[in-house]
């Protein structure tokens, strides 16, 4: 999915190198950079009971951390249409919970999850959709929405019962890709949880 307005780029730590070139004299470059200069990698926080709700860890096949930046990731080369089952929407104490459930019987589609500004069109095979409220929008591609989906998963936005995801659902389902959206009363960072058995992706917003 490709969205008009610029949206935050991924965030590439890269290793510090150290270089010792001074005057025209050799000397002992061994001096260790001051503690406070180095870069530090990104911290994980671990995953409590809380953050689980319910899912048990042997589930868990990847996490992607707490991040601002769009989270990404490439379907497998040639996979037709994915299914997407259904959508449920959860609020927790310290974040909401869009859970995905997909087409166990076919390869998983590739994502993209991004945090977009009001305004911001959403493309889709019949016409643009623009988004009337800062939302987490979630594009499953290549993918389509099954018929029997949940409430949050038919095309139209549904009221939820979560305090940070208003109201969800499907903003277009051309064939080729899904695209679900939230719109956000707050929240400025999204966690991705893939999990087996049976094949579902949970999108969190704090």
């Amino acid at each position: 999915m490709s969205l008009r307005r610029a949206l935050p780029t991924v965030i590439v730590i890269a290793a510090a190198t150290a270089v010792a070139a001074c005057g025209g004299t050799s000397g002992d470059s061994s001096e260790a950079m001051p503690a406070d200069t180095l870069i530090k990698p990104l911290a994980r926080e671990p995953l409590t009971e809380a953050d689980l709700a319910g899912i048990a860890l042997t589930e868990l096949a990847l996490e992607i951390p707490w991040s601002a930046n769009r989270v990404t990731r490439d379907a497998a080369p040639g996979a037709p249409a994915a299914a997407i089952e259904g959508v449920d929407v959860v609020g927790h104490e310290t974040f909401d919970r869009a859970m995905f459930l997909l087409d166990d019987t076919m390869a998983a589609p590739g994502y993209e999850i991004v945090l977009a500004d009001a305004g911001t069109a959403v493309p889709c095979a019949d016409g643009d959709r623009d988004l009337p409220a800062r939302s987490l929008v979630v594009t499953f591609s290549p993918a389509r929405a099954s018929a029997g989906g949940g409430t949050a998963a038919r095309t139209g936005m549904q009221a939820t019962s979560a305090t940070r995801m208003a109201r969800a659902g499907v903003v277009c389902d051309d064939g080729v890709r899904v695209v679900w959206a939230a719109e956000l009363t707050r929240g400025d960072q999204v966690r991705v949880l893939e999990l087996r058995g049976p094949s579902r992706v949970a999108v969190d917003v704090r």
